[in-house]
């Protein structure tokens, strides 16, 4: 299967993959054939893109860092609390007072969210992810609209527990880490629906109140009991920055390996948070919110990674996020650059079918188009055995 962006699926095309909202309802389902109907459904969901079956791509299927049953339950899980946080308090008009009145009452937050129900989750998400080896970062969530929230979370969490697991970190550990990263955007569920989808860019006073949905989210979730205070401060750092320029609270870091300490330093940015935001701003390149900005290619991802390391996220963080991440995932679009050995098929393209933490530049690609973009047979090319080849992503269009 291929996945393909909303304006290059046709009709007459096959769904590969079933679309599920983030309840559970089920709004496409694979196998269904690609009409009028079916694409109208599609923009009224917002998707972006969708996984098309595509004759003689069946070896090049993402596997599921996740498998689709758990993604479903953990997304619902979440809904779930953000809904009932919304019943207790929607602010309607955003203004700041309205804001610290919120921050000023918190009790009405007093042990709502099914803590118990999500660490149930979490612990299912460890097992089926750490019992993998390697462990790597493979993602290929297809997001809805009104589910972004809810599988940017799980994305960012997964992210984090695999990160988290390659800096040694404990399985308990790991979990406080995930939890908080499940969570740490409730706090804007207090925000109207205006202000979080508004198309484009927020204005100047719009950004100052937006910034303040870490403070709302750790107010949030240190009304509950069965959170840890480190879990909670998640949500409240995950928008801090290394150089101390991060919000809500201007915290710096020491670009250092996140490792416990006995007697923390004060105004610095907990452990757990730095592995969140490194999480956090490589998912949002590759999936941002609707109406923002364009998604970025992996390695487009990873080059503002690794350039925002030292200023913006913890530098050995990074250090050990390049090596979990491949660098042609599954499922990639790629197009032939150059190719040296028979000077014809650059302009080429196709799919990623295998990649390797081992061999992190040299994938096993399916060709399923030429260079004018025609179909052709589906060919084998296994760049660790074929050399002079030089690749790079093509973006959906």
């Amino acid at each position: 299967m291929i996945k393909l962006s909303l304006e290059e699926i046709k009709p007459g095309m096959l769904l590969a993959r079933s679309i599920v909202s983030e309840s559970g309802e089920l709004l496409l389902s694979a196998g269904n054939m690609i009409n009028e109907r079916v694409m109208q459904k599609m923009r009224d969901i917002e998707l972006t893109a969708a996984w098309i079956a595509e004759e003689g791509t069946e070896m090049a299927i993402p596997e599921e860092t996740v498998n689709e049953q758990l993604s479903l339950q953990s997304q619902f899980v979440v809904k779930e609390n953000a809904d009932i946080l919304k019943q207790v308090v929607q602010i309607k008009t955003i203004t700041q007072a309205n804001i610290n009145n919120v921050l000023a009452d918190t009790s009405r937050f007093k042990n709502i969210i099914a803590v118990e129900e999500i660490k149930k989750i979490i612990k299912q998400i460890l097992e089926e992810l750490l019992n993998k080896e390697p462990v790597a970062v493979n993602l290929s969530s297809i997001r809805t609209k009104s589910g972004y929230n809810y599988q940017h979370a799980l994305d960012v969490a997964i992210t984090a527990i695999i990160l988290a697991n390659k800096l040694k970190y404990t399985h308990r550990e790991i979990e406080e880490l995930a939890l908080g990263c499940l969570l740490m955007d409730l706090g804007m569920v207090v925000f109207p629906e205006s202000l979080i989808n508004k198309q484009g860019q927020l204005t100047e006073q719009e950004q100052q109140l937006y910034r303040e949905h870490p403070t709302l989210g750790y107010a949030i979730l240190r009304q509950n009991d069965r959170i840890g205070i480190t879990t909670a401060h998640v949500a409240y750092q995950h928008h801090e920055r290394q150089d101390g320029k991060g919000y809500p609270r201007g915290l710096h870091g020491d670009n250092q390996i996140p490792l416990k300490t006995l007697s923390p330093k004060k105004g610095m940015i907990h452990r757990y948070a730095e592995i969140a935001a490194v999480a956090d701003m490589y998912i949002s390149l590759l999936n941002p919110r609707p109406n923002t900005i364009t998604s970025q290619s992996p390695d487009e991802a990873m080059r503002i990674v690794i350039k925002a390391a030292g200023t913006h996220l913890n530098r050995a963080v990074v250090d050990a996020f390049i090596t979990i991440v491949p660098a042609f995932p599954v499922g990639s679009r790629v197009v032939i650059v150059e190719d040296k050995k028979y000077r014809k098929y650059s302009g080429y393209s196709g799919v990623v079918a295998r990649s390797s933490l081992q061999n992190p530049e040299k994938p096993v690609l399916l060709i399923i188009f030429d260079r004018e973009k025609k179909k052709i047979k589906p060919w084998t090319l296994d760049m660790s055995e074929e050399d002079g080849f030089k690749i790079q992503f093509a973006r959906l269009q």
